[in-house]
């Protein structure tokens, strides 16, 4: 039996073509969402299936981890496609679902231009409406390290009776962040607070919280030390990825086929700073707009979501949003999509890096690939002045007067700079930061001196002082190649896309992280059920009736015919049907008359080539009948 971890494109070969089928048609029409209610019969019958046929497949499915279920504590069961094999079905199943991406053109390399696609002047004539933010890992870094500073002297950053930061933190936290609210205004988020929280901060709390980077506790939200260090620990790739997977779960609407655009919006791009074309392919937007209408009456239209996600995605940094001239939506990564499913080697990154720039007029050039935890450093013991793809800090006095109070010393931040600036550390900055440390020490002095420093607040102290007195083995790690290899369930993609896919476990976020958003997702909340049908169950009755009925191909007089046709019915079923040498089959669903009687299904003809045809015949049509028991039961 296969299990969730080792689901990959083999095992999925080695379903029967009826499970396939199964899969594929409740992939369609559930994405990864939750589902209590097996199709109608009349709706399995349009893929040629009788509804015992699909329900033992579903059995089947269940048995070998395709399909899990949880149940809720009022008993109803909800069953549900595991989402580490959506990634999987995605691709498999393209055709079925329709495509909403479509690749268009790589516009870096003039020989790769698809003309048949898109002409190199329509490629011109794009006009980027949301261009790509600077990246949202480094960020929350330096958000992380504000709450630090500004929580240092309280165990952390106050919160109201209401349980909320207090607006004047709130507004420095809103102007401090390069997000803003027009990056999620489309998706129509809601969240708690809404009245204190503008949108962009909302979110990054709602990201902090979830990572468990940020914690609440005691009238406080404070940073989490344990987390914020093993957070520290991950390459930026990791840490792209982390925050994607909690954009992906909680951000993004309930919806299949709003689910369905997001994993194929990655899963269809090849590599980064490629174009695809957001509204090609073979998509009833009519039919999806009145869907989302019925289901969510006041919110934004399915077209608005489409744009809200492409906003946010450009929001925080993982690509840019454009439109031709003819008005059609395109999107393209800026970070290579084999990071976010996890298909690269973030070993990679933590080789010969860490070189910083320190310039005379005491500012800091940082290129990108300068890891997290040597980033850390410099938003603890410098200003951030401009954030891009070489970001750029200033020594200052304050920040340093304000670092040593965390134990990031002048000595330390002054062998931090030796150590990793590439072309030297000028002399006079090397001294002003000296001094400005000496000026520090005097005044932990006269405070000292002034203040009686009781219980509660040498616990605060301590409190703090982790970052760089029991967390000072940091600085050691900065240069380190090693990563800590974490176990990860992992599945194969469909080969004709990618041999090498794969999808991970989650490595740090996990769900059921109460944030500030609200989560439409509650499956983590209900507990896992292992039970499973019975198939025998699906037939009341078997060993009562004549084996001869379902082993044999005979004729019979018209009463017993009527009485296995009226058997096929209870048991949703197929009969088989022959006349002479021509076999076809019916999904019957109703049986008129007693001595004359007619029978009426869904008309399938052998092999299934044609599609299902309701139609209603009489015995005199056969010689030959046959009850069809699926072949799994």
């Amino acid at each position: 039996m296969h299990t969730q971890g080792k689901l990959d494109v083999n095992s999925l070969k080695e379903l029967s073509c009826v499970e396939r089928t199964v899969l594929g048609v409740i992939f369609c029409k559930y994405a990864g969402q939750p589902f209590s209610n097996m199709l109608t019969s009349a709706e399995w019958a349009v893929e040629g299936l009788s509804r015992a046929e699909a329900v033992t497949a579903f059995i089947a499915l269940r048995h070998k981890g395709w399909i899990k279920a949880v149940r809720k504590s009022w008993g109803e069961r909800l069953y549900y496609i595991p989402e580490s094999i959506l990634s999987l079905l995605t691709i498999a199943y393209a055709a079925r679902v329709g495509q909403f991406v479509q690749k268009k053109v790589n516009i870096l390399q003039d020989d790769m231009i698809q003309a048949k696609f898109i002409s190199e002047n329509e490629v011109q004539n794009m006009k980027i409406v949301r261009e790509g933010k600077p990246d949202i890992a480094a960020e929350l870094l330096h958000v992380l390290a504000w709450m630090v500073r500004e929580g240092q002297a309280q165990g952390g950053l106050p919160l109201t009776s209401k349980g909320t930061i207090h607006k004047k933190m709130v507004q420095r936290l809103s102007r401090m962040t390069v997000l803003g609210p027009e990056d999620f205004a489309e998706l129509g988020i809601r969240y708690d607070h809404a009245n204190v929280y503008p949108v962009h901060v909302a979110l990054v709390i709602d990201l902090l919280l979830s990572l468990g980077l940020i914690e609440k506790a005691h009238s406080r939200i404070y940073v989490s030390a344990d987390r914020l260090y093993h957070w520290l620990s991950l390459p930026w790739s990791s840490m792209h990825r982390e925050i994607y997977s909690v954009c992906m779960d909680r951000y993004g609407v309930a919806e299949p086929k709003l689910q369905h655009f997001r994993y194929q919006l990655l899963m269809f791009a090849s590599r980064e700073n490629e174009w695809l074309n957001i509204t090609a392919g073979t998509i009833d937007y009519d039919s999806l707009e009145e869907t989302m209408e019925s289901r969510e009456s006041r919110g934004p239209s399915f077209i608005a979501h489409i744009r809200g996600w492409l906003d946010l995605l450009a929001g925080l940094g993982y690509g840019e949003v454009s439109e031709s001239a003819a008005g059609e939506l395109f999107y393209r990564w800026q970070i290579d999509p084999k990071i976010l499913l996890n298909l690269t080697d973030d070993e990679a990154e933590h080789v010969g890096i860490n070189t910083i720039f320190v310039q005379p007029d005491f500012e800091i050039m940082v290129p990108p690939d300068v890891t997290p935890q040597a980033r850390w450093i410099l938003e603890i013991g410098a200003e951030l002045m401009s954030r891009d793809r070489m970001s750029i800090y200033r020594m200052t006095k304050e920040r340093i007067v304000a670092a040593s109070e965390i134990d990031l010393t002048a000595d330390v931040m002054i062998n931090f700079l030796r150590r990793y600036a590439g072309s030297g550390v000028p002399e006079h900055v090397e001294l002003a930061i000296q001094q400005w440390g000496q000026e520090a020490e005097r005044l932990q002095m006269d405070a000292g001196q002034n203040v009686d420093q009781d219980e509660a607040t040498d616990k605060v102290k301590k409190k703090d002082t982790w970052i760089y007195e029991s967390r000072s083995e940091l600085l050691e790690k900065l240069n380190r190649t090693d990563s800590e290899v974490i176990a990860d369930e992992s599945i194969v993609g469909a080969d004709e896309f990618e041999d090498g896919l794969k999808v991970p476990k989650e490595l740090f976020y996990i769900r059921g992280k109460v944030g500030l958003i609200q989560d439409d997702s509650k499956l983590h909340t209900y507990e896992q059920d292992y039970s499973i049908t019975e198939q025998s169950g699906l037939f009341p009755g078997y060993g009562e009736i004549p084996e001869m009925w379902h082993n044999e191909w005979r004729g019979y007089h018209v009463s017993t015919a009527r009485q296995i046709a009226a058997k096929a019915i209870e048991w949703q079923t197929k009969l088989g049907l022959k006349l002479d040498n021509h076999i076809f089959y019916v999904i019957p669903d109703q049986i008129q008359g007693h001595e004359d009687w007619t029978l009426t299904g869904w008309y399938i003809s052998e092999g299934g080539t044609d599609p299902a045809e309701r139609r209603t015949f009489s015995p005199n049509e056969w010689n030959q009948i046959r009850l069809i028991i699926p072949n799994h039961a």
